[in-house]
This record gives C-alpha cells, sequence and structure tokens, in this order.
C-alpha cells in the first residue's frame, strides 16, 4: 500500500507543481495588476497637464505670428503704395507737365492719372499740392473733381512741409486711409528741377480696400476695421504721431485648443485600449499555462501521427521491395493514406494524351474511377502543381488556382483538398488526391507525409518502368513480332533438353520471294506472308512425324529443330512439308503470292556438338538445296567439307591482308540536331584483290574465329586515332570504333590504348568505344572495360536491346551511351509507333545517357525520333558509309 501511495504521489506531482506555479503566477498578476492600474491613473494626469500646456502655448504662438504676417502684409502695403507715388512723382514727363509755365497740364493729369489709378491701382484718392499746400488737382475714386479745401485733415496729418516723402495713416472724411507723398522731380538730369515742386498724394480707404487685402492674405474671414476694439485679435492703426486712428480686429484661431478638443478622445479611447488591452494580457497571462498543456498534448498527437505515418511509409516500402502487384501497391497505399489523414475520398490521377487528361485510376470511391477531367479547366491547376508540387487548398471553392475544377467540386461536394504531383523522370505523370467534403487546415506532417507517399509511388511506378522495359527486351531477345515464333534465345532451354535426349537435325529454312512481295505491296505485307508461313509451319510441325519447334533466323530465314536423326524416314515428311509451302496460296487466295522454299538440315551430333556450328553447316546445306531443281532440301554431308577449306583459304587471306595493307576505313556520319555533323562510326571494308571492296560480314565472323580479330582491330584504333590527331585535330568531333570480345579479354588491351591517347596527344572523350550488349555478361569484360572507362574514354553499348544483359550493368559500368538498333525503328515501317523504341528512349533519359539512334533508313523514323527528343542519329536516309577522302570534304562543306 504505501507503494502504491508512493507511485501515485509520483504520479500526480507534475499536476500539483503546474497548480502551484499557476498560483503563484495569478498573485503575481493581481499586484502587477494593481500596480498597473496605478501607473496608468497617474500618466493620465501627467499627459493631461503636458496637453494643457501644449494648447496654451500653441495659442499664444499662433496669435503672435498671426499679429506679425497681419504687421508685415501692412508694411508691404505701405511700400507699394510708396513705389506707386515715386513712379509718378519721379518721371521727366510728369515733371515737365506739372511744373509748365502757364500751370499743370490738366489734359495730361487726368490722362495719366484719371480712372487709370482706380482701376489698375486701386488708388481711391490722389492729390496735386503746391508747396503751399493748395490742391491743383484732385481724383477721387477715378474721377477728376474740381479741387477742394476739404483735405486739410489729411494734408496737415501728412506734414508735406517736414519731409521730402511720407506715408502713415490718417483721416480722410472722417474715414481712416493710408497714404504716401512725394514731391515731383525729373528723373534724368537733362531736367531742371522746379525751385518749389509741386508734391503728389494717393490714399486708398483702410475699411475697404485693405481689409480686403488682409483678410486674403491671412485668411482671417473676420478681420474687419472698428474704432473700439473688442475682441482679443486687434491691431491699432497709428497716426505718424503715435495716435490710434482705428483698430483691425479679428477672431483669433486657437489651434491649440482644437488640438486638445480632437486629442481628447483619441486619449480617452487609447487609455480604455490600454486597460482593455492589459485586462486581455493578464487574462491570456493567466489561460498561458492551460494552452502549454494544450500545446503538449498537440505535439503528442503529432508525435504519435509521425509515428503512424513512418510504420505506413515502411509497410509501403516493403511491397515496393518484394515487387507487390501495381494494383495491390495503390490499394495499400490510399489506404493507409485514408487512415492517416481520416478522409475517406483519396484518389490516384494519372495524366494521359497530349491534350493533358487526367484521369481516375485508382480510388477509395469507386463510382470516381474511370472518370475524365480535360481542357482548359486543368491549364491553371497543372501549372500550379508544377510549380509547387504540393497543391494544399483549405478552401478549395474560393481558391482561385482550381477555377476550372468548380463544376467538379460542387459535384462531389468538395470544401478542401490536398494534391500531391507525381513526377517520372522530371515530367508530371498524374496527381494523388485527398478531398474532404468539410473545410480543415492540412497540417504540415499530414502534407510531408502525403509528399513522401508520392515519392514512394514514383519510385514504384519507375520501378515497374523498368522492369517492363526489361520484360519488353527480353521478349524481344526471345521471340520475334512478325512470326510470334521464338527465336534461338528463346529455344536454348528446348535446345539442352534436346541435347540430353539423344540426336537431334537443325535445320535452316530459306524462303524465296519475300523480297518481291515488299517491293511490289510493301513491307507490311512482306510481314505478313512471313507470319502466315510461321504460323503454318506451327502447326506441321508439331504433328507426330514430324515433333518439331520452329524458329526465327535473321533475313528470311527460319530454324527447324527436329528430334532424332533419321534422314531417310524424315525426308519425305519435309519433301511433303516444302510441297504444301510451295503451293500454299499466300496472302490471297484471290491473288495469291508465290513463295518458294529451300531446307538445309544438319545432325547433331553427328556433323557437330556445337550450335553454331550445326548452323553454319546446315547453311552449307541450304546453299546444296537452292541449287537443286525440284524439291530443294538436303542435308549436311562430308562433300561440303569444302566450306572448311573455304574458311582455311580466307584466313591465309585475312593474314596477308594484315601484311599488305588491304584493309580501309570507312566512315559513317553521325548528325546532331539541325543536321550538324557530331561525329562518326569507324568501320571495317577489306579491298579483296580478287572478289574487291567486302564488308564485314564477308570476314569478320573467320577473323574472330582465327583470332585475327585483334591486330585487325588495333589497325582500326590506331587509324582512327591517326585521324582525330590530324585532320581532326581542331574540330571537336568524335568518332566511334568497335571493340571485340578478344579485345577486351586481353589484359594488355587499356594500357594499349592508353599509350596510343598518349602518343597522339588527344583527349580521351573525343573516342567512343563501342561494344555489344551481350559482351557484359562476358567474364573478365567487365574490370577492362571499367578500366578504359577511367582513361577518360566514352563507352558506348552497340545494338543496345538486341542482347539481354541486366540494367544494373548501365549503372555498374557508368555507360555514356547507348545505340538504338534499327529492330526497334522498323515497326514504324508498318504502324505510326513504336512502343519498344520509346521505351528505351525513355529509358536513356531516365539514366541520364547520351543515345545514338542507327539504321535510320526512311524520314518516318527520323521524324519519330525527333518527336521523342533524339538528338544523335546514323543511317542510310541521313548518310551511307564513305571513304575518309569524302567524310573529310564534309569539314569543307
Amino acid at each position: 500500500m504505501p507503494d502504491t501511495i508512493g507511485k501515485e504521489a509520483s504520479q500526480d506531482d507534475p499536476t500539483s507543481s503546474i497548480a502551484r506555479a499557476l498560483s503563484r503566477t495569478e498573485r503575481d498578476y493581481r499586484r502587477l495588476r494593481r500596480g498597473l492600474v496605478a501607473l496608468l491613473a497617474l500618466a493620465v494626469v501627467v499627459i493631461l497637464v503636458i496637453l494643457l500646456w501644449a494648447a496654451r502655448e500653441q495659442n499664444l504662438q499662433h496669435a503672435r505670428h498671426t499679429h506679425e504676417q497681419i504687421e508685415t502684409q501692412l508694411e508691404q502695403i505701405r511700400r507699394r503704395l510708396i513705389g506707386q507715388v515715386l513712379d509718378y512723382a519721379i518721371w521727366d514727363l510728369s515733371h515737365l507737365a506739372i511744373h509748365a509755365d502757364d500751370g499743370p497740364d490738366l489734359a495730361w493729369l487726368e490722362l495719366e492719372m484719371g480712372s487709370n489709378l482706380h482701376d489698375n491701382l486701386d488708388i481711391d484718392l490722389a492729390l496735386l499740392v503746391s508747396i503751399d499746400q493748395e490742391v491743383l488737382y484732385e481724383v477721387q475714386r477715378g474721377e477728376p473733381r474740381p479741387p477742394t479745401t476739404d483735405h486739410g485733415p489729411l494734408l496737415a496729418q501728412s506734414r508735406l512741409d517736414e519731409a521730402p516723402m511720407t506715408s502713415g495713416f490718417a483721416l480722410w472724411q472722417d474715414r481712416p486711409v493710408l497714404f504716401a507723398t512725394a514731391p515731383v522731380l525729373p528723373e534724368s538730369s537733362h531736367h531742371v528741377q522746379a525751385p518749389s515742386p509741386h508734391r503728389l498724394l494717393f490714399a486708398f480707404e483702410v475699411d475697404d480696400g485693405l481689409t480686403r487685402i488682409l483678410r486674403e492674405a491671412t485668411n482671417l474671414p473676420d478681420l474687419h476695421l472698428t474704432a473700439t476694439p473688442e475682441r482679443p485679435g486687434r491691431l491699432p492703426l497709428r497716426t505718424q504721431a503715435g495716435d490710434p486712428l482705428a483698430w483691425l480686429e479679428w477672431t483669433p484661431s486657437e489651434p491649440g485648443s482644437v488640438m486638445l478638443r480632437r486629442s481628447m478622445p483619441w486619449l480617452l479611447i487609447t487609455l480604455l485600449g490600454l486597460g482593455g488591452f492589459s485586462a486581455l494580457l493578464f487574462q491570456r497571462l493567466r489561460h498561458q499555462a492551460r494552452a502549454s498543456l494544450a500545446t503538449v498534448e498537440e505535439l503528442r498527437q503529432t508525435q504519435s501521427r509521425l509515428a503512424a505515418q513512418q510504420r505506413a511509409w515502411h509497410d509501403l516500402r516493403g511491397m515496393h521491395l518484394r515487387d507487390a502487384s501495381e494494383e495491390e501497391f495503390i490499394a495499400a497505399l490510399l489506404e493507409c493514406s485514408s487512415q492517416l489523414l481520416d478522409i475517406p475520398r483519396i484518389s490516384l490521377w494519372l495524366l494521359e494524351g497530349d491534350d493533358g487528361r487526367l484521369i481516375c485510376q485508382a480510388s477509395l470511391v469507386p463510382e470516381t474511377v474511370g472518370e475524365e477531367l480535360f481542357g482548359e479547366e486543368l491549364e491553371a491547376y497543372l501549372v500550379e502543381l508544377h510549380r509547387t508540387p504540393a497543391l494544399v487548398a483549405d478552401d478549395a471553392p474560393a481558391d482561385p488556382r482550381l477555377t476550372g475544377l468548380h463544376d467538379y467540386l460542387c459535384r462531389n461536394e468538395i470544401a478542401s483538398m490536398l494534391d500531391i504531383g507525381l513526377f517520372v523522370a522530371g515530367e508530371l505523370r498524374g496527381v494523388l488526391c485527398c478531398e474532404s467534403s468539410r473545410p480543415r487546415r492540412w497540417h504540415t506532417d499530414e502534407i510531408n507525409a502525403l509528399t513522401s507517399f508520392s515519392g514512394l509511388l514514383c519510385q514504384f511506378a519507375e520501378s515497374l518502368r523498368r522492369r517492363e522495359v526489361e520484360r519488353t527486351l527480353r521478349r524481344q531477345l526471345h521471340y520475334d513480332e512478325i512470326t510470334a515464333l521464338p527465336t534461338l534465345h528463346g529455344l536454348e532451354e528446348h535446345i539442352e533438353s534436346l541435347r540430353r535426349r539423344g540426336p537431334f537435325l537443325v535445320g535452316i529454312l530459306h524462303v524465296k520471294g519475300l523480297n518481291q512481295i515488299n517491293d511490289s505491296l510493301g513491307t507490311a505485307f512482306g510481314d505478313a506472308a512471313l507470319h502466315e508461313v510461321g504460323e503454318l509451319l506451327r502447326r506441321r510441325l508439331a504433328t507426330p512425324e514430324l515433333q518439331g519447334v520452329p524458329a526465327r533466323l535473321p533475313a528470311n530465314r527460319l530454324c527447324l529443330l527436329l528430334p532424332g536423326d533419321d534422314r531417310a524416314g524424315l525426308h519425305a515428311c519435309l519433301e511433303t512439308l516444302l510441297d504444301e509451302l510451295d503451293a500454299h496460296p499466300w496472302l490471297n487466295e484471290n491473288a495469291p503470292a508465290s513463295l518458294h522454299f529451300s531446307l538445309g538440315l544438319a545432325g547433331y551430333p553427328r556433323d557437330s556438338r556445337n550450335i553454331d556450328r550445326l548452323l553454319q553447316r546446315a547453311e552449307l546445306a541450304l546453299e546444296r538445296a537452292r541449287g537443286e531443281a525440284r524439291h530443294r532440301l538436303a542435308f549436311y554431308d562430308d562433300a561440303l567439307g569444302q566450306w572448311q577449306r573455304h574458311q582455311s583459304r580466307l584466313e591465309r587471306e585475312l593474314r596477308d591482308a594484315i601484311s599488305r595493307r588491304e584493309f580501309r576505313l570507312y566512315l559513317q556520319p553521325q548528325f546532331a540536331a539541325g543536321g550538324r555533323l557530331h561525329g562518326a562510326e569507324a568501320l571495317l571494308r577489306w579491298m579483296h584483290p580478287e572478289r574487291g571492296l567486302l564488308g564485314p560480314g564477308d570476314f569478320i565472323a573467320e577473323a574472330e574465329h582465327c583470332r585475327l580479330i585483334q591486330p585487325i582491330g588495333d589497325w582500326v584504333l590506331e587509324e582512327t586515332l591517326a585521324l582525330l590527331a590530324g585532320p581532326l585535330r581542331d574540330t571537336d568531333l568524335m568518332l566511334a570504333v568497335n571493340v571485340s570480345v578478344q579485345q577486351l579479354r586481353d589484359p594488355d588491351f587499356p594500357a594499349r590504348v592508353e599509350a596510343l591517347l598518349q602518343s597522339h596527344a588527344l583527349p580521351p572523350h573525343r573516342l567512343v568505344l563501342e561494344v555489344v550488349e551481350s559482351l557484359l555478361v562476358t567474364p573478365g569484360v567487365m574490370p577492362r572495360l571499367a578500366s578504359l572507362h577511367a582513361l577518360g574514354l566514352s563507352i558506348a553499348l552497340d545494338d543496345f536491346g538486341t542482347g539481354y544483359s541486366s540494367l544494373r550493368y548501365l549503372q555498374e559500368l557508368e555507360v555514356d551511351e547507348i545505340k538504338l538498333d534499327k529492330v526497334f525503328l522498323d515497326p514504324l515501317k508498318l504502324r505510326q509507333d513504336a512502343p519498344l523504341a520509346r521505351s528505351i528512349i525513355a529509358l536513356a533519359r531516365a539514366l541520364g545517357l547520351r543515345l545514338v539512334a542507327e539504321g535510320v533508313e526512311t524520314a518516318d523514323q527520323a521524324d519519330f525520333l525527333r518527336r521523342q527528343g533524339v538528338t544523335l542519329m546514323q543511317g542510310y536516309y541521313l548518310a551511307r558509309p564513305e571513304p575518309k577522302d569524302i567524310f573529310l570534304r564534309r569539314l569543307d562543306a
């Protein structure tokens, strides 16, 4: 019991500690709240005092500024009036007209100082006064008047006799005016000043014009003239003696008071806001402990989700590694995603066709499978997936990226989405789509989990694609597409079974007439005829009399494997078979095509125990059969030993050809995009002294058999390097050389190649060594190729896809280039597509390998390759093999 209590107490300790901490925090919060309230009250009082003082100071400052502004305006008006008087007083014409011998020229005065003064200068009163203060000429408000004597007060206040020029305020007709006076003097020294010059006096009324100007300049609309001021804003208009004539009065603005009135509401709001913020802050702090506990709980849930996601990922990874089926893997992935995200609607969409259609491949909602989305509605959606592979839409119907999918979203009542793009070899191939019928926020760990699932799905798809490519290549190696018959590679197990059971016959059946069908009707009809031949052979050889198996050989040849070696008994059956084949109406009974057949056979083990030698001897028997008049059927016998003599003679001639330098180097150009010359493949020709120019098919097999291929190969390599170091030194062209298995089995071959490169001072990357794909599985070859690759040479797989080898060799050897064999382009003669060629091109692109398409014989094949992104090609359609000098002319062109 004590232990139990102790355990319970220990379990309660964390909770009690948190409670005590929260209690202490609450007390601290209350003390802090009281102190903060007192501090806020003190701050309010201080702020109010400061605001009142600032408002008063601002009012006083503005009043002084207004007073100074009015005084400045008055001074400017006075100076302007003085300037106007001086303009008329100090003027030669004015001096001559006013001081004329017969008295002032009144006509001139009326012209110059009549209405013009009032209309243009706002002068209300203009006087011409003599030295003894007699008014000689008078204009009031623009109208000339007879001189009067009621200007005494104005003339007296202006003190005309005391200063040459005076200005100031005075009374005129009991109204204050601003006046300026000056003596009339000549402007230039040509005229003599009058001994007693008359004076000009200009004035305008303060109550009208002056106050209007001041109101406009000071923006004081109620500024006016008064005799008894009552407002704080006032300015006296004083005479020159200092006595006030009148007062300018206005209502002063109080910006400080206005500011105070405007700021008080905001101050109160701010204080209330501070109070509310403080209350919220304390409340927030009070609940912080509870929020911390909630955060801890959320972290625990996140860790739980991450652990579940990791378990699901490992389960799916295990399915991927044990090569689960596509349907099983996708179903498991969708189910795991649904459980982890708690979403019942998860689907896999694949991008199909050139028009960018999305097709639902699999879904937890069965009715969605097979649904298609296409057209412009997907454009913005796909662009966003390319930009950000994880498209997160918490509110899908309102998301502008999903505008084109609005009908789909509404139809399926989808409120939020999480879509992950599926990228294979850098291309968008599909979408893993999670759709929720209720709005929700997608967690980061959920997005990461679904992204990892999509990556695993892409890896699985890439693995499936590679396995499919391997299966396709294996099928291509073991079965012929045209006849649906197995190849010799496909019959290896059957041949071994025949060897164990005893003697058997190997036959080669030659079909004559296919070339005529191809030329007259097209290759499609020729292939159809050959397919019918294969079907008929399959049926006839399956009879109890023969019990044989047919196979496809290159060219227009078929292979027959027949158990036993009863040549006498089989002769009649095979003659019957040949008669039936010759008489059969191929292609069409109404317009049958004629084919003729010849058969040569050799027996195991009588004629040889080696399959290749048996085929050679069956080929010799076929040559004899084709010379017979009727049935064209022959078995190999010793009389055909001349073949061996022929081979011996060929060996001697090959040895002489090496010493006599009868071999020639031909080059078949390789072209890049736009027809630019990329390089060439070096090909061997034999200038036979009797038979003329021979291709490699006439002597390479015997050269390999008698082990002369190594010196011949070394000669080709030396000639190629000499060409690169000579005429092609200043170019970037690359030359490819075929390397035989005997050369690669030689342990000194890499050292010889390195010595040749150093002697010619060539960069290694300009030389490409081509090896056939089957050499990769030959023992001892891989280390030699690795050594050559380490020198910097490029390694290319020739006739890629025609010989089965595991794709892992491509990565282990670090192959630089693969050459697409023409056999994968031949289907384009019958249809518009070549799936195997597309698969190999995609494989090369996925592995980052350079690809050269060889055997390009038609424009359709070249166009197909360009559409697939293949840029390096060679073949008869582009250029045939040519001597060195002709090839070098291409550089000049």
